[in-house]
C-alpha cells in the first residue's frame, strides 16, 4: 500500500515558541508557503487586497466555479443552474448537506443574506457595487433553490452571481463586527492559528465532504496549508533552500540569477510558465484630485521619462511586455493598435515647456506659476512592495536629470493601503490583477467607482469613457462588446492617468520536490489545488 513520503527532515515539528501561540505545525502534513505581505483584513466584503483574496479561495466558497482548463462553468455550492433567454433571471439549486466550518448547516437563506450583505454600503464592499447593481431582487423558491432577477440586461449578471463568495448570516449578520482576523466559510479550509506579523496556519475543514461533486475530485489533499509573511525575496529564497518553505513566486531575476546553486537541482524545482490566464500588470498612479497632476501633457511627460526599456532588459531579463494600456494586451479587449509610451527625454521636454515648465532660477527643478504661486515640480511616490525600489530608483535618477524631484517612500502594507483609501498620496505604485477574460472595466475606470473603497481610487474621471463603458456593459454580442471596449482601452490609455508598467506574460515559481504537482500550469491556472504530497514509489 501506498504511503505518503516522509523524509527525515519531516520527522520534526515546529513549535512556536512564544507562549502565548502555543501549537506546533508539523511539516508532513503542512504545505508551506508564502505571502508577501499580511492580509490587512481577512472580513470577506470589507477586504480589497490579493493577499485576503488568497486566504479567502480557499476556505470560502461560491454558487460555481470555473474550469481551470476549460473555463467553463462547474459545480461548487449550486449542483445546477438555468439562465432565461431574455438574460435577467438566473435559478441555482444547491447540493444538499452543505455545512459551514463551525458544523451549521448553509442554505438557501445564507445565499440570500450573502447577495443582500455585498450590496449593503454599511458593510463597507463599495467596490462590488457596480457588478451587483443590476441585479434587483433574490427569491427563494425552495430549501434547495434560489433565484436572481435582472432588472436590466448586464453582459456580466450570470458572472457574478455565479462567482460571489458565499458566507454565513450568522456569522456575518452584524455589519458593524469586525471580523477582520478570522474567516467562517464553506470552503476546504479554515484558520487553525494566525500569529500577527508571522504566519497564518489554515487546517482541512472536517465539514467540507464532496465526493458527490466530480468538479471536486482530487482537490485540496494538503492536511494544512501554512502562510508565511516574507515580503523580501532573498529571505523567501533562503527559507526554500532550508526547506521552511514549499512553494513560492519568483522574480525574473531569481529564476535566472539567483537558483543556480546545487540545492535548486537537487531538492527544489523551478518553472517557467505562462499560460491563457488574465495577466497582471503593475502600474504608477495619479492622484487626479492633485490639481498638479490634472495636466494631461504633464502626466505623459513623467511616463515618457521611465525607462522601460531599460528595467525590462536589466530587472526583468525581457520576461515582460510594456504594458500600452488599462487591460493586459493580449486581452481580446485591447486596441493592438495603442503603442507603448516609450522613453523619450526630448518629447517629454517639449511637454513640460508646453505646460509652462521651466527652471527660471537655475537651481535644477523646474517650477512655474501655479495655483497664484511658484511652485518646484516634485511629488512623491508611495509603494509597499520593496522589489519595486530597484526600478522606481532608476526613475528617480533620469527624472532628476530633467529638473524633477521625486521623494520615494515605501510603506508597510496596511499604512499603504490606508493612505489610499484617503486619497492621501501624490503618486503610488501598484499592480492589478488580470481579472477576468470578459472584462468590466467599471470598477475600476467609470467615475462613479471613484467612492471611497471603489477602485477607481485615483477619481479618473472621462464621461465619453463612461458612456462607453454602460455601452458595452448591456451589449450581450461579445464581439461588439469587444469593439465598443477597446474604445475604452484607446481613450484611457490616451489619458495616462496611470504610468502603465508592465504585462507579465512568463511566469515562475519554486516547489520543493517532494511536491508531487502534475503539470507546470493548466490553461486558467497553474492548479495548486491539485497538488499533494509526494508517494514513496513517486
Amino acid at each position: 500500500m501506498k504511503k505518503i513520503l516522509f523524509l527525515l527532515f519531516l520527522s520534526n515539528c515546529l513549535q512556536c515558541t512564544n507562549p502565548k501561540h502555543n501549537f506546533k505545525i508539523y511539516k508532513e502534513k503542512t504545505f508551506f508557503t508564502r505571502l508577501r505581505s499580511e492580509p490587512e483584513n481577512l472580513h470577506p466584503i470589507k477586504s480589497t487586497d490579493v493577499y485576503s483574496n488568497i486566504i479567502h479561495s480557499y476556505t470560502l466558497e461560491s454558487l460555481l466555479q470555473r474550469n481551470i482548463t476549460t473555463y467553463e462553468w462547474e459545480p461548487l455550492l449550486a449542483k445546477s443552474w438555468t439562465i432565461s433567454p431574455d438574460n435577467k433571471t438566473f435559478t441555482f439549486e444547491i447540493f444538499n448537506n452543505l455545512k459551514w466550518s463551525d458544523g451549521k448547516d448553509l442554505t438557501v437563506q445564507d445565499i440570500k443574506f450573502s447577495f443582500l450583505a455585498y450590496k449593503d454600503p454599511a458593510y463597507g464592499g463599495i467596490h462590488y457595487l457596480p457588478y451587483l447593481e443590476k441585479i434587483e431582487s433574490v427569491t427563494i423558491l425552495s430549501d434547495s433553490k434560489i433565484q436572481f432577477q435582472a432588472k436590466e440586461v448586464y453582459f456580466g449578471n450570470f458572472q457574478v452571481i455565479a462567482n460571489l463568495d458565499i458566507i454565513p448570516e450568522h456569522i456575518y449578520k452584524d455589519s458593524k463586527a469586525k471580523l477582520s482576523k478570522t474567516v467562517i466559510g464553506s470552503g476546504p479550509y479554515m484558520i487553525s492559528h494566525y500569529i500577527k506579523g508571522k504566519i497564518l496556519v489554515l487546517k482541512k475543514n472536517p465539514y467540507w465532504q464532496r465526493e458527490n461533486n466530480p468538479a471536486l475530485k482530487n482537490t485540496f489533499s494538503f492536511p494544512n496549508i501554512a502562510y508565511r509573511f516574507i515580503s523580501d525575496e532573498t529571505d523567501s529564497l533562503l527559507r526554500m533552500e532550508k526547506e521552511h518553505l514549499d512553494f513560492s513566486s519568483l522574480t525574473a531575476e531569481a529564476y535566472l540569477k539567483k537558483t543556480l546553486s546545487e540545492v535548486w537541482k537537487t531538492k527544489i524545482k523551478k518553472v517557467e510558465f505562462s499560460n491563457k490566464q488574465p495577466s497582471n500588470y503593475g502600474y504608477i498612479a495619479f492622484n487626479l484630485k492633485r490639481k498638479l497632476f490634472q495636466d494631461q501633457k504633464l502626466r505623459k511627460a513623467l511616463a515618457l521619462l521611465l525607462n522601460r526599456e531599460l528595467i525590462k532588459e536589466k530587472i526583468f531579463y525581457n520576461k515582460v511586455e510594456l504594458a500600452r494600456g488599462p487591460w493586459y494586451f493580449w486581452s481580446d479587449y485591447a486596441d493592438s493598435e495603442v503603442q507603448a509610451i516609450k522613453f523619450n527625454p526630448q518629447l517629454a521636454k517639449k511637454l513640460l515647456k508646453e505646460s509652462g515648465w521651466a527652471d527660471r532660477d537655475q537651481n535644477g527643478i523646474l517650477e512655474k506659476e501655479f495655483e497664484g504661486r511658484k511652485k518646484e515640480l516634485s511629488f512623491t511616490l508611495i509603494f509597499a512592495n520593496k522589489d519595486a525600489e530597484q526600478y522606481l530608483t532608476i526613475y528617480q535618477e533620469d527624472l532628476k536629470k530633467n529638473g524633477i524631484q521625486l521623494k520615494l517612500k515605501t510603506l508597510d502594507w496596511t499604512s499603504f493601503l490606508k493612505i489610499i483609501d484617503d486619497k492621501n498620496f501624490d503618486t503610488v505604485a501598484l499592480g492589478w490583477g488580470g481579472g477576468s477574460v470578459d472584462l468590466d472595466p467599471k470598477g475600476i475606470w467609470h467615475s462613479s467607482s471613484s467612492k471611497k473603497g471603489g477602485h477607481n481610487f485615483i477619481s479618473y474621471s472621462n464621461l465619453k469613457v463612461d458612456a462607453l463603458i454602460e455601452k458595452g456593459r448591456s451589449t450581450m454580442n461579445r464581439q461588439e462588446r469587444i469593439k465598443i471596449f477597446k474604445k475604452v482601452y484607446r481613450l484611457i490609455a490616451s489619458d495616462v492617468p496611470y504610468i502603465f508598467l508592465f504585462n507579465t506574460k512568463k511566469n515562475f515559481y519554486s516547489v520543493n520536490q517532494r511536491i508531487k504537482t502534475y503539470k507546470p500550469s493548466f490553461n486558467y491556472s497553474i492548479g495548486v489545488k491539485f497538488w499533494r504530497f509526494k508517494l514513496l514509489d513517486e
